[in-house]
């Protein structure tokens, strides 16, 4: 992928440092969960747009974990194509929550996401 679009090296490199921490300690996502919401999410020297999308990403990736131990639990169909229709439906739906909040946070908005939203300002 990197042969065919050479400026998503950069992003590789950025969230490099992010990706051996997580994979290299045993709680690394808990790690990194509780550095992104302590050093940004509850720090009010950060500006208010940047810690309001940390704490909506980390609510939704929550939701995420949810749904994947679900997955995992339920027992939805021996061939598993119950299982790959939500998963994609899963899928189409963070997809299109990804899209709708860059569009809005290049506009300058707040994306307004349903649940999380009024969950985020709980926190900030």
């Amino acid at each position: 992928m990197f042969y065919k679009y050479p400026f998503l090296k950069v992003l590789e490199d950025v969230t490099y440092p992010f990706v051996m921490i997580e994979k290299s300690l045993p709680f690394g996502g808990l790690l990194l969960f509780l550095i992104l919401y302590a050093g940004l999410v509850r720090n009010p020297q950060v500006p208010y747009f940047i810690r309001y999308n940390a704490c909506q990403a980390l609510l939704i990736d929550i939701a995420l974990i949810i749904i994947s131990y679900l997955f995992q639990i339920l027992p939805l169909d021996q061939s598993g194509s119950i299982l790959l229709i939500l998963g994609s439906i899963v899928f189409l739906f963070i997809l299109c929550i990804f899209i709708y909040s860059i569009t809005q946070c290049i506009y300058g908005v707040e994306p307004e996401i349903p649940f999380i939203s009024n969950s985020v300002r709980m926190q900030i």
